[in-house]
């Protein structure tokens, strides 16, 4: 597919192209208009001289001829009316021709060899192709130059907003450019927009951060309290509530610490199928997880990664799982890959198209929630430099996907996929 340069430059030199053509034409026809004209005119010079001999001396000079069998027939017709008159004939031998009728009825006509291709003509044609094709070329060149110039301002607006788009901060150097042109200010327009978007997303994390930051010491208040209440009904229904407000205060601290950027992972070699079944191990009989069967596909990987952000996603992703899909759940450990497979209703489009997101819980036949939990799995996959897609599997249900980088591997943030479908049954 051509970019825009491509045919910014296809166009000028299109349009050169053309109106060179145009040019050349014009110059052709008027050069041969102008070559016919003077051949006429002077063979309209020399039928007056000849003209003259004869009339004086009654003698034929100059080539001139009396009643010429070979005569033109429309030049003919128009010396029958009276009149003089200059004609170029074609066919295999062009003339030009000039006649008049003089005494007696007869007509006196003066004739020319007059080819077809001029070698001046010709000069001038060769020069005018020379010249429209380097005119052409040249054009092309600077015509490419300008497009390049234009759509390497609109590639680095493209790549600042792409930047942006992937939670990156504005590059006020791409976006705000300099000039007076569109371009110019399509590049203002979209880094005001981007600092814009920034202050608000900085203004929500903070915020986030902040009443986070104050729930947690009045709900630690509330769990210790609620041990000193004297119903034992009570005492369950009250920790209960301040538990579960505990975890989304700390859910939101952690969802705050990964927008901010600063989480960095500590990366250990280990061996991945045994990483795998501790931490189901220790997930059964924790918010909701207990079917759950690990499989282990070859060789065990070795991965260099952060155990406990592993835990931290797979521990989220089972729960999930568990609480929104139906049993058995599967995990599977293929080389540096991991899959969890539940056999549910599988994710909603809305998720496997824009990814989760806090406080947007699945589908109402998938449960409530607060939509924290795949949200943390997709920041701490960020942080180890893992690719974390989510999907439908074959056969139906839900399918999380968790690419780990292997230990010879230089770990790098890749980004998160969102959308990975598999065909059906």
């Amino acid at each position: 597919m051509m970019g825009i340069r491509g045919r910014i430059a296809l166009a000028i030199s299109f349009v050169t192209a053309l109106a060179v053509v145009v040019l050349g034409l014009a110059v052709h026809h008027i050069a041969a208009v102008e070559r016919d004209r003077q051949a006429l005119a002077y063979q309209d010079g020399l039928l007056s001289s000849a003209l003259q001999v004869y009339q004086r001396d009654g003698q034929l000079a100059l080539g001139a001829q009396l009643d010429d069998s070979t005569l033109p027939a429309e030049l003919s017709r128009e010396v029958a009316k009276g009149r003089s008159g200059t004609y170029i004939s074609g066919g295999g031998d062009p003339r030009v021709w000039a006649a008049t009728e003089v005494e007696g009825g007869k007509v006196l006509s003066v004739a020319a060899p007059y080819p077809d291709r001029d070698p001046v003509q010709t000069a001038m044609d060769k020069a005018l192709v020379v010249a429209g094709a380097a005119t052409v070329a040249l054009m092309a060149v600077v015509a490419w130059f300008v497009a390049q110039s234009l759509s390497r301002r609109l590639r680095r607006s493209a790549a600042a907003a792409r930047r942006i788009a992937a939670g990156g901060p504005p590059d006020a150097e791409a976006l705000a450019a300099g000039g007076r042109d569109e371009v110019a200010e399509l590049g203002r327009s979209v880094h005001h927009m981007a600092m814009s978007l920034a202050a608000r997303v900085e203004a929500e994390r903070e915020f986030t951060a902040d009443v986070a930051h104050e729930l947690r010491t009045p709900v630690a208040g509330l769990v210790a309290s609620a041990e000193l209440l004297p119903h034992p009904r009570a005492v369950e229904m009250v920790q209960e509530r301040a538990q579960t407000m505990r975890s989304l205060v700390e859910d939101l601290l952690e969802v705050s610490r990964l927008d901010s950027g600063v989480e960095r992972a500590q990366l250990d070699p280990v061996e991945l199928p045994s990483l795998v079944r501790g931490i189901v191990k220790r997930a059964r009989g924790q918010r909701g997880v207990d079917d759950v069967a690990v499989a282990v596909v070859g060789e065990g990987r070795i991965v260099a990664t952060d155990a406990r952000r592993v835990e931290r996603i797979l521990v989220n992703i089972l729960a999930n799982a568990a609480k929104h899909g139906k049993p058995p759940i599967e995990v599977t450990v293929d080389g540096t890959r991991i899959v969890v497979r539940d056999h549910g209703g599988g994710y909603p489009p809305e998720l496997m198209d824009q990814g989760p997101r806090r406080f947007r819980t699945a589908a109402p036949e998938r449960g409530t929630g607060h939509g924290l939990g795949l949200t943390i799995a997709v920041g701490q996959a960020v942080v180890l430099g893992a690719r974390l897609e989510f999907g439908t599997a074959e056969g139906g249900g839900a399918e999380a996907v968790l690419d780990l980088p292997e230990a010879e591997d230089e770990p790098e943030e890749r980004p998160v996929v969102r959308r990975a479908t598999a065909p059906g049954p």
